[in-house]
């Protein structure tokens, strides 16, 4: 799985989670707001990450 898949994947359950916490019971609502905002949080680290890793890789390729 590249990372392109993987950031996809992460904001689609962080989307699906934060749906799921509009419509549970009031008690588990902050449980998956936190864990909404955890995989938001990853996904931009991915993201991030992979960014620095391709661009060192393709510094590294032209040298």
């Amino acid at each position: 799985m590249n990372l392109r898949e993987v950031v996809r994947t992460l904001r689609f359950e962080r989307r699906r989670v934060l749906a799921l916490s509009r419509v549970c019971d009031p008690v588990f609502a902050k449980d998956y707001e936190r864990t909404a905002r955890a995989l938001g949080i990853a996904a931009s680290i991915v993201e991030q990450q992979g960014d620095k890793h391709r661009r060192k890789d393709s510094r590294n390729g032209q040298t």
